[in-house]
């Protein structure tokens, strides 16, 4: 029995494209307000865990207690930052 021997041509490219991408998660932890119950009727009747659950739905439909915020919502996005961090760093280097 005789074998044939097959030769495969390899081609080698001349370029390739290779990149590096980087991700993360990040945790921004914004100060407080301090809001009067009594100011947002809608909260009244309801028990503590009810008023959060509530403010954690409705915040953007909520009065803001700044004349500057249009809701409760844009008035705490636009607080000082009191804490951030950035965690699942991740790299690699990518080819195409």
């Amino acid at each position: 029995m005789s074998k044939k021997k097959t030769t495969e041509e390899k081609t080698t490219p001349e370029t390739m494209e290779v990149r590096f991408t980087e991700s993360y998660s990040t945790f921004v932890s914004r100060e407080s307000i301090t809001i009067t119950v009594a100011d947002y009727p809608e909260l009244e009747g309801k028990t503590e865990d009810e008023i959060r659950d509530y403010i954690t739905s409705n915040a953007e439909e909520m009065a803001s207690p700044y004349e500057w915020a249009d809701n409760l919502y844009e008035a705490l996005s636009q607080m000082d930052v009191m804490r951030e961090k950035i965690t699942d760093e991740d790299s690699e280097v990518v080819v195409d």
